[in-house]
């Protein structure tokens, strides 16, 4: 596109390294790597969904350049976590500092730099590539299901687009431990006291027109009606011993995607952090009674967007649940509209008066095709308000420290949190789903 655009043969194009759009090569370093997923065709540039049209259309549009020298393959900017020191395994000699490789979007990209850097230079000879996202199949949770297609918002076309995305439920090929981390373990005793004295007790009901047995009281005041001539009217002489309950259901979604995988100073990873807090949640609504279901997601690109299975609606909360929440692991990215739209419809289909969405993350949407920036933000903010126009209540639990930039916009002044410190978030977590049930 940058070629058509300049119309002078041989120049190739370079993008400035201010400029250069990231290109995130997530790894999976742990022993178990999860499996490849089947493919979905992509369609993410808009002239092949438009039956190619686009690509036969000459730019007449003028643009400024300017040029520069080749590059000297020594001038590359290259990004380093210290955490990774000792998972790396192989070195590959690459140079990145020119950015030789086809980008599907380079129309757009390049419709969106004000000027230009151009040199004169020769086209590889050969390319090589490689991708180091999806595992093998015998390693990765087990899909349930053909996944689900689902809609995703065009910001710039002020519109639904539907069938956009594919989500894909996947339960835990091998569980982990059953036992809940001994650490836990009298935090969870603690919890699970607090909640269950927030249960609602069994009481008697009395004046039913039937029950279980008959209300003493009820039949002597009827019989002295009758005796005084006055009794009249339907007879309500049955009491039944009536268990009181919360019309309420709460689904909890938890961000898996690979930024989990950093470290909080030296007290862990934000993972750890997550699972614990999935361990914590559980154990104190289980004690309190209410109907709850845990979910985690990640996502890599629109057509593979991870939906984990960790706990519905219908299970109850023991060993098979614990397993579950201690084999997850971090990977891919964020791609939070699909998400929220498909444990909105899980939400809508719990008979309760009162439906709360809580989404627990580290930070903000996105992923590998267009869904970085604004994109995924205003996709992920019509998601929330479609949840809440059908009547739940989304709220936001993050650590992430500038989530304040962009959370107001996404949830609301007051539809979300921020837990400073991060080992916090278990302890914090069902303190918060008290609050917001009361």
């Amino acid at each position: 596109a940058i070629r058509a655009a300049l119309r002078e043969p041989g120049s190739v194009a370079v993008l400035p390294a201010a400029t250069r759009p990231p290109r995130p090569v997530p790894l999976w370093l742990h022993p178990d790597p999860p499996q490849r997923a089947a493919p979905v065709p992509e369609r993410d540039d808009p002239a092949a969904e438009q039956g190619g049209a686009g690509r036969s259309e000459r730019d007449t549009r003028k643009r400024r350049a300017e040029r520069v020298e080749d590059p000297d393959g020594r001038s590359g900017l290259i990004a380093f976590r210290l955490e990774s020191l000792f998972s790396w395994t192989e070195y590959l000699p690459l140079d990145r500092t020119a950015d030789d490789s086809e980008d599907p979007e380079a129309r757009r990209r390049a419709d969106d730099l004000e000027v230009m850097s151009v040199s004169r230079g020769e086209a590889p000879a050969s390319k090589l590539r490689f991708d180091l996202d999806l595992p093998g199949a015998a390693y990765d949770d087990l899909p349930l299901g053909e996944g689900i297609r689902l809609p995703e918002w065009d910001w710039k076309r002020q519109r639904l687009v539907p069938d956009h995305c594919r989500l894909q439920p996947l339960i835990a090929r091998e569980a982990g431990s059953p036992e809940l981390p001994a650490p836990l373990a009298p935090i969870a005793r603690k919890l699970r006291r607090q909640f269950a004295a927030l249960k609602p007790q069994r009481t008697w009901q009395r004046g039913l027109p039937e029950g279980s047995e008959l209300d003493l009281d009820a039949w002597l005041a009827h019989v002295a009606e009758r005796t005084a001539g006055r009794g009249a009217g339907e007879t309500r002489l049955y009491r039944e011993f009536r268990g009181a309950t919360r019309e309420l259901a709460c689904l909890l979604l938890a961000d898996l995607s690979l930024s989990t995988e950093a470290w909080i100073g030296e007290r862990g990873q934000v993972i750890d952090v997550i699972r614990d807090s999935l361990h914590l949640f559980a154990e104190a609504l289980a004690a309190g009674g209410d109907r709850f279901a845990l979910y985690g997601f990640s996502s890599r690109r629109r057509s593979h967007v991870r939906f984990h299975v960790l706990k519905d609606f219908a299970e109850r909360h023991g060993e098979a649940v614990r397993g579950r929440i201690n084999a997850i692991r971090p990977g891919y990215y964020t791609r939070m509209g699909a998400a929220i739209r498909h444990a909105t419809s899980l939400l809508l289909a719990q008979p309760a008066a009162q439906r709360l969405l809580i989404l627990l993350t580290d930070g903000k949407p996105n992923d590998l095709d267009h869904y970085e920036g604004r994109y995924g933000v205003e996709d992920t903010r019509m998601a929330v308000l479609e949840a809440r126009r059908a009547g739940l209540v989304p709220f936001c639990v993050t650590i992430d420290e500038r989530a304040e930039e962009y959370l107001p916009h996404l949830f609301g002044a007051h539809g979300y949190t921020l837990i400073r410190d991060p080992a916090q978030l278990p302890r914090e977590l069902p303190r918060l789903y008290a609050r917001l049930t009361r």
